[in-house]
């Protein structure tokens, strides 16, 4: 019973989005970027991550540690192109904190920076319309 429970929350966690129920990737990397392929929510989910660091160097170098109240809001920025822009699926242990979501939005940082975060979109999308064609 554990394990049907285990599978399903497993599911439910690497979903992409309502339409997409089935894939084939077991990589989060490749479930996050095709959970954040419109321009404007990559737009906000790297200006929520300059904010974040930015937030945290303030506090740092003014030793204003009420200023970490305020953390949360960064990520309220890459909500919002959740909701406005891409309604793709949000786990709410990612949305509050996860060390897999804190290492693929920086890994969509680097890739963005390096202009190759389009490329990282156009083979995940390829692979899974070859699965969705096949299945």
């Amino acid at each position: 019973m554990s394990n049907i429970n285990s599978d399903s929350q497993y599911q439910l966690r690497n979903q992409i989005n309502h339409k997409i129920l089935d894939h084939p990737f077991t990589d989060y990397w490749d479930i996050f970027v095709l959970k954040h392929q419109h321009p404007i929510n990559i737009f906000l989910h790297v200006v929520g991550i300059f904010f974040f660091y930015g937030l945290l160097f303030t506090v740092w170098k003014s030793h204003n540690f009420w200023l970490l109240l305020a953390l949360p809001l960064t990520q309220l920025i890459g909500l919002i192109g959740h909701f406005l822009f891409e309604r793709s699926h949000i786990d709410l242990q990612d949305a509050i904190f996860s060390w897999r979501a804190s290492y693929c939005l920086g890994k969509m940082l680097i890739r963005v920076l390096m202009g190759k975060y389009q490329d990282d979109i156009r083979q995940r999308q390829e692979i899974l319309n070859n699965y969705q064609s096949s299945n």
